[in-house]
């Protein structure tokens, strides 16, 4: 496990967006995942302003979904489908078709989205956020180690964390990667950043393979890079 403890959130943010365009241009064919919420709209904004100075390097690239809500309509607002198309896939101009998303329907689609990511030979970088609750995708707490992707109940933390971004009713299941799924990722990348993330971040470093804490499960494996913003930061001490 790397820590990667940023001066400042910007620099945070340019940080985490600069391994993932470095592994774009390293590995032009690399298959990305990604993740959604408002941790990431400044990544993004920053990856845009990147891949002009690095003409598209993204342009060969695949990329996964982390999660999506379940049953909410085609073009959804709120939807992450339409989140990365906002502020991902347009303002980088790439096409839709270099993209997987998970179904936003009941019709099996866990199984046939595991299908597609081994299809595709593997997420190379698998970008994630952390819940105040210690959820990576929306793995909530109680997921096992060795969970592929499945539907998931929300829990009230999460529904509560997220209801300013709905107008209407938000829905209570998601398709998510399982964690087992994630770990198979050949990276993993985690940007933490603000105060409230804080006392999770704590635990994260204290505690492992805790279902309580989904994102303990990360620290197994080989190659995960945790950066942090001052803020998230706060609560720990590296320098021992």
């Amino acid at each position: 496990m790397r820590i990667i403890q940023a001066p400042s959130t910007n620099e945070a943010i340019q940080t985490v967006a600069t391994l993932i365009l470095e592994k774009a241009i390293s590995h032009p064919r690399s298959v990305l995942g990604l993740a959604t919420g408002r941790t990431m709209i400044p990544v993004y904004a920053h990856l845009e302003k990147l891949q002009k100075i690095y003409e598209n390097p993204f342009r060969d690239c695949f990329f996964f979904m982390l999660d999506e809500y379940l049953e909410l309509p085609e073009g959804h607002p709120s939807s992450f489908k339409s989140y990365i198309k906002d502020h991902f896939v347009k303002p980088l101009g790439l096409k839709e078709s270099q993209f997987a998303f998970p179904p936003a329907d009941l019709s099996g689609g866990d199984e046939h989205y595991e299908n597609l990511i081994k299809e595709s030979g593997g997420v190379d970088l698998q970008l994630l956020g952390l819940g105040l609750n210690g959820h990576v995708g929306f793995n909530e707490p109680g997921s096992l180690k060795s969970s592929r992707t499945r539907i998931i109940p929300l829990t009230e933390d999460t529904l509560r964390a997220n209801r300013d971004q709905f107008t209407d009713k938000i829905p209570t299941h998601a398709l998510s990667m399982g964690i087992g799924t994630i770990l198979e990722s050949k990276e993993l990348l985690m940007l933490v950043t603000g105060k409230a993330k804080a006392d999770v971040v704590k635990y994260i470093l204290n505690h492992h393979d805790d279902p309580n804490c989904p994102a303990t499960y990360l620290k197994s494996h080989p190659h995960f890079t945790l950066v942090l913003d001052p803020e998230a930061a706060s609560k720990i001490n590296l320098n021992i």
